[in-house]
């Protein structure tokens, strides 16, 4: 067992706890039997000197059985991409980790915000609920987990719901052993975006692998997860 174990804890139970099926009306309840056309692929190509963009379509992350989300972003190419199955339940839409030698340097997984179609201002409410079971379940399941923060608070230019915490493994079943920081960030689409969910980053660096991420301001500028934040976006209002 790798690295994942102990990430995906915190992707799963970000899934879990920000699934809040809609019940306003039987419209939105009758939604998951619609048969969509199959879904290609999620794009792949290189935009530059070691680097890859990832596009995914609101059709294929429906093929995941996730809520709907239409994003992109790019990545080292030595970086290792792994994405959701289609037809299976999945904790993630993509994770992307980055190993030094044969452990576990940095990981970026996107999970998903449900926001249910409904306005920015109903997941201002939930944020602050979502957050405290998450962190709750947590450090249930990370014994030893320390919060550093939690809530809303600038991160990369912008105001976003968000914690920070760190965490040890020790165990090798559980992962590589080491010291490590976790960052969780909230993103919503704005109004121009044809996503109609937002999108969550689980920033994860194992301390003294050699990564270039050694403070928490680096999350957000160095690094396969600076890399990640800078070139994040929703998909535009005309994409498919």
């Amino acid at each position: 067992m790798n690295f994942r174990t102990a990430v995906l804890v915190v992707m799963t139970l970000s899934l879990a706890l920000t699934a809040c099926p809609a019940k306003e009306t039987s419209e939105s309840a009758a939604e998951p039997e619609k048969k969509d056309k199959p879904a290609r692929s999620p794009a792949k190509k290189p935009v530059g000197p070691g680097l890859e963009r990832l596009s995914v379509s609101l059709a294929q992350s429906k093929s995941w059985r996730l809520p709907p989300a239409a994003f992109s972003f790019t990545y080292p190419d030595e970086a290792t991409l792994s994405l959701a199955k289609t037809g299976s339940q999945n904790p993630y839409y993509a994770l992307v980790e980055l190993y030094r030698g044969k452990k576990i340097s940095e990981s970026v997984s996107v999970t998903h915000v449900n926001l249910q179609g409904g306005p920015t201002a109903k997941w201002e409410q939930l944020a602050p609920v979502v957050m405290k079971r998450l962190l709750a379940a947590m450090q249930r399941q990370l014994p030893g987990m320390k919060i550093l923060s939690s809530g809303k608070a600038p991160f990369g230019g912008k105001d976003l719901y968000q914690f920070r915490a760190e965490f040890e493994i020790t165990d090798p079943n559980m992962g590589d052993p080491g010291k490590y920081r976790t960052f969780w960030v909230a993103l919503l689409p704005g109004p121009q975006s044809s996503s109609p969910n937002g999108a969550s980053l689980t920033m994860t660096v194992r301390q003294g692998s050699g990564s270039k991420v050694t403070t928490w301001s680096d999350f957000s500028s160095k690094g396969l997860m600076g890399q990640i934040w800078r070139s994040f976006e929703f998909s535009r209002a005309g994409s498919p």
